[in-house]
Protein backbone atom coordinates (compact mmCIF):
# COMPACT_ATOMS: atom_id res chain seq x y z
CA UNK A 1 0.00 0.00 0.00
CA UNK A 2 1.31 3.46 -0.95
CA UNK A 3 2.18 5.67 2.02
CA UNK A 4 1.52 9.33 1.14
CA UNK A 5 3.44 10.68 4.12
CA UNK A 6 6.52 8.57 3.41
CA UNK A 7 6.53 10.02 -0.09
CA UNK A 8 6.08 13.52 1.27
CA UNK A 9 9.18 13.30 3.43
CA UNK A 10 11.41 13.24 0.38
CA UNK A 11 9.40 15.63 -1.78
CA UNK A 12 11.26 18.79 -2.77
CA UNK A 13 8.71 20.68 -4.87
CA UNK A 14 7.71 17.13 -5.86
CA UNK A 15 10.76 16.96 -8.12
CA UNK A 16 12.27 13.62 -7.20
CA UNK A 17 12.52 10.91 -4.59
CA UNK A 18 9.23 9.06 -5.00
CA UNK A 19 8.48 6.53 -7.67
CA UNK A 20 4.87 7.73 -7.65
CA UNK A 21 4.59 11.51 -7.92
CA UNK A 22 0.79 11.64 -8.11
CA UNK A 23 -0.14 14.92 -6.43
CA UNK A 24 -1.80 18.27 -6.82
CA UNK A 25 0.72 21.03 -6.12
CA UNK A 26 -1.30 23.96 -4.79
CA UNK A 27 0.21 27.46 -4.91
CA UNK A 28 -1.76 30.11 -3.02
CA UNK A 29 -0.73 33.65 -3.92
CA UNK A 30 -1.87 37.27 -3.72
CA UNK A 31 -0.59 40.65 -4.86
CA UNK A 32 -2.78 42.78 -2.60
CA UNK A 33 -4.01 40.69 0.37
CA UNK A 34 -1.60 41.48 3.20
CA UNK A 35 -0.25 38.99 5.77
CA UNK A 36 -1.03 39.27 8.68
CA UNK A 37 -3.13 42.45 8.43
CA UNK A 38 -5.81 41.12 6.07
CA UNK A 39 -5.36 37.40 6.72
CA UNK A 40 -3.21 35.52 9.22
CA UNK A 41 -4.30 31.97 8.45
CA UNK A 42 -5.36 29.69 5.64
CA UNK A 43 -7.93 26.93 5.67
CA UNK A 44 -7.73 24.36 2.89
CA UNK A 45 -10.47 21.80 2.28
CA UNK A 46 -10.29 19.13 -0.42
CA UNK A 47 -13.37 17.06 -1.30
CA UNK A 48 -13.39 14.04 -3.60
CA UNK A 49 -16.12 14.51 -6.20
CA UNK A 50 -16.76 10.76 -6.47
CA UNK A 51 -16.35 9.57 -2.89
CA UNK A 52 -17.44 12.79 -1.13
CA UNK A 53 -14.66 12.20 1.39
CA UNK A 54 -12.85 15.19 2.77
CA UNK A 55 -9.74 16.52 4.43
CA UNK A 56 -9.68 19.92 6.12
CA UNK A 57 -6.57 21.69 7.44
CA UNK A 58 -5.44 25.03 8.90
CA UNK A 59 -2.09 26.59 7.98
CA UNK A 60 -0.27 29.77 8.98
CA UNK A 61 1.25 31.55 5.97
CA UNK A 62 4.47 33.51 6.41
CA UNK A 63 4.52 35.13 2.99
CA UNK A 64 3.10 34.70 -0.51
CA UNK A 65 3.14 32.33 -2.24
CA UNK A 66 2.19 29.50 0.13
CA UNK A 67 2.78 26.09 -1.46
CA UNK A 68 1.19 22.81 -0.41
CA UNK A 69 0.91 19.40 -1.97
CA UNK A 70 -2.30 17.38 -1.85
CA UNK A 71 -1.37 13.70 -2.13
CA UNK A 72 -3.91 10.90 -2.72
CA UNK A 73 -4.25 7.91 -0.47
CA UNK A 74 -4.39 4.38 -1.80
CA UNK A 75 -6.86 4.06 -4.67
CA UNK A 76 -7.53 7.82 -5.00
CA UNK A 77 -5.01 8.59 -7.75
CA UNK A 78 -7.65 9.29 -10.43
CA UNK A 79 -10.26 11.13 -8.40
CA UNK A 80 -11.47 14.64 -9.28
CA UNK A 81 -11.17 17.04 -6.34
CA UNK A 82 -12.83 20.29 -5.31
CA UNK A 83 -10.36 22.49 -3.42
CA UNK A 84 -11.62 25.41 -1.31
CA UNK A 85 -9.16 27.91 0.17
CA UNK A 86 -10.22 30.43 2.80
CA UNK A 87 -8.10 33.36 3.94
CA UNK A 88 -8.80 33.85 7.65
CA UNK A 89 -8.21 36.63 10.16
CA UNK A 90 -8.43 34.99 13.56
CA UNK A 91 -11.58 32.87 13.42
CA UNK A 92 -13.20 34.98 10.67
CA UNK A 93 -13.10 33.67 7.10
CA UNK A 94 -12.54 36.81 4.99
CA UNK A 95 -12.01 35.52 1.46
CA UNK A 96 -12.82 32.26 -0.34
CA UNK A 97 -11.61 30.77 -3.61
CA UNK A 98 -12.60 27.43 -5.20
CA UNK A 99 -11.03 25.36 -7.98
CA UNK A 100 -11.52 21.82 -9.23
CA UNK A 101 -8.64 19.57 -10.27
CA UNK A 102 -7.95 15.87 -10.71
CA UNK A 103 -5.27 13.45 -9.61
CA UNK A 104 -3.41 12.01 -12.60
CA UNK A 105 -1.30 8.89 -11.91
CA UNK A 106 2.46 9.55 -11.77
CA UNK A 107 1.84 13.24 -12.52
CA UNK A 108 2.17 16.43 -10.52
CA UNK A 109 -0.77 18.70 -11.37
CA UNK A 110 -0.04 22.38 -10.72
CA UNK A 111 -2.91 24.54 -9.45
CA UNK A 112 -2.57 28.25 -8.62
CA UNK A 113 -5.11 30.14 -6.53
CA UNK A 114 -4.96 33.94 -6.25
CA UNK A 115 -6.69 35.65 -3.32
CA UNK A 116 -7.99 39.14 -4.16
CA UNK A 117 -8.47 42.18 -1.94
CA UNK A 118 -11.73 43.16 -3.67
CA UNK A 119 -13.20 39.87 -2.43
CA UNK A 120 -12.44 40.46 1.26
CA UNK A 121 -15.62 39.98 3.32
CA UNK A 122 -17.76 39.31 0.23
CA UNK A 123 -20.06 36.47 1.31
CA UNK A 124 -21.05 34.02 -1.43
CA UNK A 125 -23.55 31.45 -0.19
CA UNK A 126 -23.41 27.84 -1.39
CA UNK A 127 -20.95 24.98 -1.68
CA UNK A 128 -19.69 25.97 -5.15
CA UNK A 129 -19.98 29.77 -5.02
CA UNK A 130 -17.05 32.10 -4.37
CA UNK A 131 -15.94 35.66 -5.06
CA UNK A 132 -13.99 36.54 -8.20
CA UNK A 133 -13.31 40.15 -9.16
CA UNK A 134 -15.61 41.36 -6.40
CA UNK A 135 -18.63 39.37 -7.61
CA UNK A 136 -20.01 35.95 -6.65
CA UNK A 137 -19.52 33.25 -9.29
CA UNK A 138 -19.95 29.48 -9.43
CA UNK A 139 -16.91 27.24 -9.77
CA UNK A 140 -16.63 25.66 -13.20
CA UNK A 141 -15.65 22.00 -13.78
CA UNK A 142 -11.90 21.35 -14.06
CA UNK A 143 -10.96 24.01 -16.63
CA UNK A 144 -9.59 26.64 -14.22
CA UNK A 145 -6.52 28.42 -15.60
CA UNK A 146 -3.11 27.07 -14.61
CA UNK A 147 -4.16 23.43 -14.24
CA UNK A 148 -2.64 20.50 -16.01
CA UNK A 149 -5.73 18.33 -15.79
CA UNK A 150 -4.90 15.14 -17.64
CA UNK A 151 -7.52 12.51 -18.48
CA UNK A 152 -10.88 12.51 -16.74
CA UNK A 153 -11.06 8.79 -15.94
CA UNK A 154 -12.30 8.77 -12.34
CA UNK A 155 -11.90 5.01 -11.92
CA UNK A 156 -13.53 3.02 -9.10
CA UNK A 157 -14.70 4.64 -5.87
CA UNK A 158 -11.51 5.01 -3.82
CA UNK A 159 -11.37 3.46 -0.34
CA UNK A 160 -9.02 6.16 0.94
CA UNK A 161 -8.92 9.92 0.76
CA UNK A 162 -5.98 12.27 0.22
CA UNK A 163 -3.96 14.40 2.63
CA UNK A 164 -2.38 17.85 2.16
CA UNK A 165 1.36 18.25 2.65
CA UNK A 166 2.72 21.63 3.80
CA UNK A 167 5.67 22.26 1.47
CA UNK A 168 6.77 25.29 3.51
CA UNK A 169 7.48 23.37 6.67
CA UNK A 170 4.33 24.26 8.63
CA UNK A 171 1.78 21.89 10.05
CA UNK A 172 1.87 22.66 13.78
CA UNK A 173 -1.62 24.11 13.45
CA UNK A 174 -3.16 21.08 11.75
CA UNK A 175 -6.69 20.27 12.87
CA UNK A 176 -5.72 16.75 13.88
CA UNK A 177 -3.88 13.60 12.83
CA UNK A 178 -2.97 13.31 9.16
CA UNK A 179 -5.57 10.81 7.94
CA UNK A 180 -5.15 8.10 5.33
CA UNK A 181 -8.58 6.48 5.68
CA UNK A 182 -10.98 9.23 6.72
CA UNK A 183 -13.68 6.78 7.78
CA UNK A 184 -17.34 7.51 8.58
CA UNK A 185 -16.81 10.15 11.35
CA UNK A 186 -15.10 12.48 8.89
CA UNK A 187 -17.41 11.90 5.93
CA UNK A 188 -19.02 14.96 4.35
CA UNK A 189 -22.25 15.04 2.39
CA UNK A 190 -21.14 14.83 -1.25
CA UNK A 191 -20.80 18.40 -2.52
CA UNK A 192 -22.98 17.89 -5.58
CA UNK A 193 -26.06 17.49 -3.39
CA UNK A 194 -28.51 20.47 -3.33
CA UNK A 195 -27.47 23.38 -1.12
CA UNK A 196 -28.56 23.11 2.52
CA UNK A 197 -31.33 25.65 3.24
CA UNK A 198 -30.16 28.74 5.11
CA UNK A 199 -31.05 28.76 8.80
CA UNK A 200 -32.60 32.16 9.56
CA UNK A 201 -33.04 31.43 13.28
CA UNK A 202 -31.91 34.57 15.11
CA UNK A 203 -32.91 37.02 12.36
CA UNK A 204 -35.47 39.36 13.93
CA UNK A 205 -37.16 42.75 13.68
CA UNK A 206 -35.24 44.52 16.44
CA UNK A 207 -36.47 48.14 16.47
CA UNK A 208 -39.61 50.00 15.39
CA UNK A 209 -39.76 53.80 15.19
CA UNK A 210 -43.17 55.49 14.87
CA UNK A 211 -42.63 59.10 15.99
CA UNK A 212 -45.16 61.28 17.74
CA UNK A 213 -45.14 63.64 14.74
CA UNK A 214 -43.68 63.73 11.27
CA UNK A 215 -42.44 60.82 9.19
CA UNK A 216 -39.00 60.03 10.64
CA UNK A 217 -39.92 56.34 10.67
CA UNK A 218 -37.73 53.25 10.59
CA UNK A 219 -37.62 49.46 11.00
CA UNK A 220 -34.39 47.75 12.09
CA UNK A 221 -33.46 44.14 11.29
CA UNK A 222 -30.90 42.30 13.48
CA UNK A 223 -28.78 39.30 12.49
CA UNK A 224 -28.33 36.98 15.45
CA UNK A 225 -27.90 33.80 13.38
CA UNK A 226 -24.24 33.28 14.30
CA UNK A 227 -22.82 34.05 10.85
CA UNK A 228 -22.96 36.69 8.12
CA UNK A 229 -26.28 36.62 6.28
CA UNK A 230 -27.24 37.63 2.74
CA UNK A 231 -30.67 39.31 2.76
CA UNK A 232 -31.24 38.91 -0.98
CA UNK A 233 -33.96 36.29 -0.38
CA UNK A 234 -35.64 38.26 2.42
CA UNK A 235 -38.22 41.05 2.40
CA UNK A 236 -39.91 43.31 4.91
CA UNK A 237 -43.70 43.35 4.41
CA UNK A 238 -46.08 46.12 5.50
CA UNK A 239 -49.67 45.07 6.33
CA UNK A 240 -51.71 48.24 6.46
CA UNK A 241 -54.38 48.43 9.17
CA UNK A 242 -53.78 44.77 10.03
CA UNK A 243 -54.86 43.59 6.57
CA UNK A 244 -54.11 40.06 5.38
CA UNK A 245 -52.21 41.16 2.26
CA UNK A 246 -48.92 43.07 2.28
CA UNK A 247 -48.30 46.31 0.43
CA UNK A 248 -45.70 47.54 -0.07
CA UNK A 249 -42.70 45.29 0.54
CA UNK A 250 -39.08 46.32 1.06
CA UNK A 251 -35.98 44.37 0.08
CA UNK A 252 -32.19 44.65 -0.05
CA UNK A 253 -29.20 42.69 -1.34
CA UNK A 254 -27.12 43.67 1.68
CA UNK A 255 -25.06 41.17 3.67
CA UNK A 256 -25.35 41.68 7.44
CA UNK A 257 -22.46 40.58 9.62
CA UNK A 258 -23.27 38.41 12.62
CA UNK A 259 -24.45 40.80 15.33
CA UNK A 260 -25.09 43.52 12.76
CA UNK A 261 -28.22 45.40 11.75
CA UNK A 262 -29.94 46.79 8.66
CA UNK A 263 -32.20 49.85 9.01
CA UNK A 264 -35.01 50.61 6.54
CA UNK A 265 -35.87 54.34 6.70
CA UNK A 266 -38.52 56.75 5.48
CA UNK A 267 -37.06 59.53 3.33
CA UNK A 268 -37.44 62.10 6.13
CA UNK A 269 -35.20 60.12 8.51
CA UNK A 270 -32.76 59.04 5.78
CA UNK A 271 -32.32 62.74 4.88
CA UNK A 272 -32.05 64.14 8.41
CA UNK A 273 -30.05 61.28 9.97
CA UNK A 274 -28.31 59.39 7.13
CA UNK A 275 -25.84 57.77 9.54
CA UNK A 276 -28.75 55.94 11.21
CA UNK A 277 -30.10 54.49 7.94
CA UNK A 278 -29.02 51.76 5.55
CA UNK A 279 -31.76 52.45 3.00
CA UNK A 280 -34.02 55.26 1.87
CA UNK A 281 -37.47 53.84 1.16
CA UNK A 282 -38.74 57.22 -0.05
CA UNK A 283 -42.20 57.85 1.43
CA UNK A 284 -43.37 54.21 1.28
CA UNK A 285 -42.25 53.33 4.80
CA UNK A 286 -45.08 55.37 6.31
CA UNK A 287 -46.51 53.04 8.94
CA UNK A 288 -48.77 54.11 11.76
CA UNK A 289 -49.66 52.39 15.02
CA UNK A 290 -52.19 50.04 13.40
CA UNK A 291 -49.89 48.72 10.61
CA UNK A 292 -48.21 45.33 11.01
CA UNK A 293 -44.86 44.13 9.69
CA UNK A 294 -43.65 40.71 8.60
CA UNK A 295 -40.08 39.59 7.86
CA UNK A 296 -40.12 36.83 5.25
CA UNK A 297 -37.14 34.88 3.86
CA UNK A 298 -37.27 32.28 1.08
CA UNK A 299 -41.07 32.57 1.23
CA UNK A 300 -41.26 31.72 4.94
CA UNK A 301 -42.36 34.15 7.64
CA UNK A 302 -39.40 34.53 10.02
CA UNK A 303 -40.66 37.25 12.39
CA UNK A 304 -43.44 39.80 12.78
CA UNK A 305 -44.71 42.83 14.66
CA UNK A 306 -48.46 43.34 14.92
CA UNK A 307 -51.05 41.00 13.43
CA UNK A 308 -53.17 40.51 10.32
CA UNK A 309 -56.36 39.89 12.24
CA UNK A 310 -57.89 43.24 11.28
CA UNK A 311 -57.52 46.89 12.22
CA UNK A 312 -56.80 47.17 15.97
CA UNK A 313 -57.96 50.79 16.03
CA UNK A 314 -55.20 53.28 16.73
CA UNK A 315 -52.64 50.72 17.88
CA UNK A 316 -51.85 47.35 19.43
CA UNK A 317 -51.52 47.76 23.18
CA UNK A 318 -50.72 45.64 26.18
CA UNK A 319 -49.03 46.12 29.54
CA UNK A 320 -48.78 49.91 29.02
CA UNK A 321 -46.90 49.39 25.74
CA UNK A 322 -48.36 50.80 22.52
CA UNK A 323 -47.35 50.73 18.86
CA UNK A 324 -48.58 54.30 18.32
CA UNK A 325 -46.24 57.34 18.61
CA UNK A 326 -43.51 55.19 20.17
CA UNK A 327 -40.14 53.62 19.55
CA UNK A 328 -40.23 49.91 20.37
CA UNK A 329 -37.01 48.02 21.01
CA UNK A 330 -36.87 44.22 21.11
CA UNK A 331 -36.13 42.73 24.50
CA UNK A 332 -32.99 40.64 25.01
CA UNK A 333 -32.92 38.01 23.84
CA UNK A 334 -35.55 38.62 21.18
CA UNK A 335 -37.90 35.73 20.47
CA UNK A 336 -39.18 35.61 16.89
CA UNK A 337 -42.94 35.67 16.32
CA UNK A 338 -43.55 33.73 13.09
CA UNK A 339 -47.35 33.97 13.28
CA UNK A 340 -49.13 37.09 12.01
CA UNK A 341 -52.50 35.54 12.74
CA UNK A 342 -52.15 35.35 16.52
CA UNK A 343 -53.02 37.92 19.17
CA UNK A 344 -50.29 40.54 19.39
CA UNK A 345 -49.35 42.00 22.79
CA UNK A 346 -46.37 44.38 22.36
CA UNK A 347 -45.45 44.18 26.05
CA UNK A 348 -44.49 40.50 25.72
CA UNK A 349 -41.27 41.07 23.77
CA UNK A 350 -40.87 44.83 23.31
CA UNK A 351 -39.63 47.78 25.39
CA UNK A 352 -41.40 51.10 24.90
CA UNK A 353 -39.38 54.30 24.44
CA UNK A 354 -40.53 57.80 23.42
CA UNK A 355 -41.49 57.98 19.75
CA UNK A 356 -38.67 60.36 18.86
CA UNK A 357 -35.91 58.06 20.15
CA UNK A 358 -33.38 57.36 17.38
CA UNK A 359 -30.10 56.77 19.25
CA UNK A 360 -30.41 52.97 19.16
CA UNK A 361 -30.90 52.63 15.41
CA UNK A 362 -28.06 50.80 13.68
CA UNK A 363 -26.77 48.84 16.65
CA UNK A 364 -28.04 46.34 19.16
CA UNK A 365 -26.53 45.44 22.52
CA UNK A 366 -27.91 42.56 24.54
CA UNK A 367 -25.87 42.05 27.70
CA UNK A 368 -29.01 40.72 29.35
CA UNK A 369 -32.74 41.19 29.45
CA UNK A 370 -33.45 44.85 30.42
Amino acid sequence: MRSPWLCALVLSALAAGCADETAILLEIDSTNVVIPTDVDGLRIRAVGLVSGRTTDRLFTPDEWPETLAIVPGDGSDREAVRITVWGRLGDTERVKRIVEAQFVPDTTTNVRIVLERDCLDVVCMGETNYCLGGDCVTVMPPTDGGMDMGPMDLGPDPPDMFVPIDMNGGGDDDLGMDPVDMGPPDMFTPPDMPDIPIDYTGLIISEYVEPSSGNSKAIEIYNGTGSALDLSDCMLELYRNGATSATPTFSTTAVIADGGTFVFCHNDLATSMPARCDSNESTSLNHNGDDAFGLRCDGTLIDSLGATTGDPGDAWTGGDVSTQDQTLRRQCPGVADADLGDTFDPSVDWIELPGDTFDGLGSRSCPGSP
